[in-house]
């Protein structure tokens, strides 16, 4: 299973809906959902703001099920000023005058990250805490 697939499973379970009913809302073939779920189909930019409609996921959600298909949040100006911080490691790992290897280290790291904080909202839906709680 893919990242996208893990958080677009997440997401549709978490509004109880099931594969075949978000296929319907978001008029793709019955089969569709699966696919992108079992990471056999990468989703294109508007297969995802087509699910994102289907299943009403607030900006915040789209933009994740965005970053996870590999596409750019609606409004990645507004992300970098809400956290500055993310602004400055996006110009570091744009400028060619940092040596590849530390950017290299750089996209390791927040690919742990990243990682770590899916796991952990795995663990609080897991233990029947919202994530979103």
């Amino acid at each position: 299973m893919t990242e996208f697939g893990q958080l677009l499973k997440s997401l549709r379970e978490r509004r109880g809906v099931s594969q075949s009913k978000l296929a319907e809302r978001a008029e793709f073939d019955h089969s569709y959902v699966s696919r992108l779920e079992g990471g056999a189909r990468m989703p294109t930019r508007d297969a995802v703001d087509r699910l994102g409609d289907a299943m009403d996921l607030s900006e915040g959600e789209r933009d994740m099920l965005l970053a996870a298909a590999g596409f750019l949040p609606r409004d990645f100006a507004k992300i970098l000023s809400a956290e500055p911080v993310l602004g400055e490691v996006f110009y570091l790992l744009s400028d060619e005058q940092l040596p590849a290897e530390y950017r290299e280290n750089m996209r390791q790291v927040l690919h742990l990250l990243a990682e770590q904080a899916r796991i952990a909202m795995q663990v609080s839906t897991i233990g029947g805490v919202s994530a979103a709680a």
